[in-house]
């Protein structure tokens, strides 16, 4: 099961109609995706590359091409 089923079936089971879990997902999928950066990271990011993050995700780009900007 990925993701974005798993999460589905947990709002849904959380009383959540179609609509509302239409519209949190890409918010809460993007706060996974952010939370991966911090894990390959390794430690905590600073506010300004919290930024840069939800910035880079919100364009569209994956986890390891901002792991890799991020390492440079």
């Amino acid at each position: 099961m990925d993701i974005k089923a798993l999460l589905t079936a947990a709002l849904r089971e959380a009383g959540y109609g179609p609509d509302a879990i239409g519209s949190a997902m890409p918010r809460l999928l993007r706060i996974l995706e952010a939370e991966d950066v911090r894990i390959e990271m390794g430690r905590k990011l600073s506010r300004k590359e919290r930024e840069y993050v939800r910035l880079q995700l919100e364009l569209g780009l994956g986890v390891s091409e901002i792991v890799a900007a991020l390492k440079k």
